[in-house]
């Protein structure tokens, strides 16, 4: 089966298709034109391919006949990859992908968000700071249905943050996420509070909680 007869990386793009392809056979070693040739043809396939094995989430090699990608075992995440890979060829139908806003200032921690958001499928857009989320909110805020904030930034904290994006827009939806412990978040029923590190189940979970809330 490819990519091209279920439709998913036209839904979801070149990254969903190249997890599809090296989580579902994740024994074998792709080339780049494989890969091509399963998935929509796109620009920026390299550019996918070189984020995912920064990520850890790929590894490379070089044969001499140009570089091979193959699904890193060693990947924390490996087994929940390959899972939500395995699940997603049930989806041949979207109604649209669901802008996420993300703020972290710690790139690893972003790197990771956004690597697994748009594995799930989502648009994720970062942002490394406040002042940058409040800039890129107010390019997007169409776009936006949902901020995932840091709690603890150097600039303006994520409480502060998502009040000043719900003046902006009331139903924008708000999940925080923290390191540290937090009792006034994580025992307030009205807000969604995510332990970092967090797993992909545990962060899938609560974005899709998140936006499915009436």
């Amino acid at each position: 089966m490819t990519l091209k007869s279920k439709g998913l990386d036209a839904l979801f793009g070149p990254r969903h298709g190249i997890l599809f392809c090296t989580y579902s056979e994740p024994e074998r070693w792709w080339a780049h034109r494989e890969l091509a040739g399963q998935c929509h043809p796109s620009e920026s396939l390299a550019g996918e391919l070189a984020a995912l094995c920064a990520g850890d989430v790929l590894r490379m090699r070089d044969n001499g006949a140009g570089p091979e990608y193959q699904a890193n075992s060693d990947c924390p995440f490996f087994a929940e990859i390959q899972s939500m890979m395995a699940k997603a060829v049930i989806r041949e139908t979207a109604v649209g992908l669901e802008t996420i806003l993300v703020v972290d200032d710690q790139p690893a921690t972003l790197k990771v968000a956004r690597i697994l958001l748009e594995s799930f499928g989502y648009e994720v857009l970062a942002a490394g700071n406040g002042q940058e989320a409040m800039i890129t909110f107010r390019q997007h805020q169409q776009r936006v249905k949902l901020l995932l904030t840091d709690v603890a930034m150097p600039d303006i904290a994520g409480p502060q943050l998502a009040e000043r994006l719900r003046r902006i827009n009331p139903r924008l939806r708000v999940i925080y996420m923290s390191g540290y412990p937090n009792d006034e978040l994580r025992n307030n029923k009205n807000v969604v509070f995510l332990a970092k590190p967090f797993n992909p189940a545990g962060l899938s979970k609560a974005v899709r909680e998140a936006l499915d809330a009436e």
